[in-house]
């Protein structure tokens, strides 16, 4: 009967350390669990700082670009083959809040995107224009000049008339391709 009872403890014994070890593996699942979800979670801080919140999220085929200024958020999804670099505002150029200079293989043929601090305008002899729809269904204006098969600029007065992209050199494909990865710009306001 002693070594029954003895037989019983140590089964007893043996379901208990097997709970327990469950336990511990399913405890650790659950935390493991936590922690990854927690890692793609997103958030934004509002107007701690008098600087804009610049992130980059790299994707497989380009990184998605986000800004926020004035509570104005844009975001945009640039190509991998294309740089940018912001352009630091000063006195010299104190028309816009930010710009954000897009180019692919030469710095001197480039796209720069303007936060400007008044609306876009634009004026001119043989100016045509355009209107293409972006890739959240809002509409935009890009304007050419005389017979030039390239852009001059793209306007945003649906969403926004401060932002603009104005042309600097770019041409034929690299200026499609450009249009093209605009299209992604979205551009909302951040409602405090």
């Amino acid at each position: 009967m002693m070594k029954m009872n003895r037989n019983k403890k140590i089964i007893i014994g043996i379901l208990i350390i097997l709970i327990i070890v469950i336990g511990i593996i399913f405890a650790y699942k659950v935390i493991e669990n936590s922690v990854t979800n927690r890692a793609d979670f997103n958030f934004t801080v509002e107007n701690i700082s008098s600087s804009p919140v610049e992130t980059v999220d790299n994707q497989k085929d380009g990184k998605k670009y986000y800004k926020e200024i004035d509570n104005i958020k844009l975001e945009l999804n640039i190509p991998n083959s294309w740089n940018y670099e912001e352009t630091i505002q000063n006195e010299e150029n104190d028309f816009y809040k930010y710009a954000l200079k897009l180019y692919k293989n030469n710095e001197n043929q480039y796209a720069m995107l303007y936060f400007y601090n008044d609306p876009f305008g634009v004026c001119g002899t043989g100016r045509t224009s355009k209107n293409i729809i972006l890739n959240n269904g809002k509409e935009a204006t890009v304007g050419y000049y005389g017979e030039n098969k390239n852009w001059a600029d793209i306007s945003f007065y649906d969403t926004n008339k401060n932002i603009a992209v104005m042309n600097y050199g770019l041409i034929d494909e690299d200026a499609d391709e450009a249009i093209q990865f605009i299209k992604t710009i979205n551009i909302t306001e951040n409602n405090i």
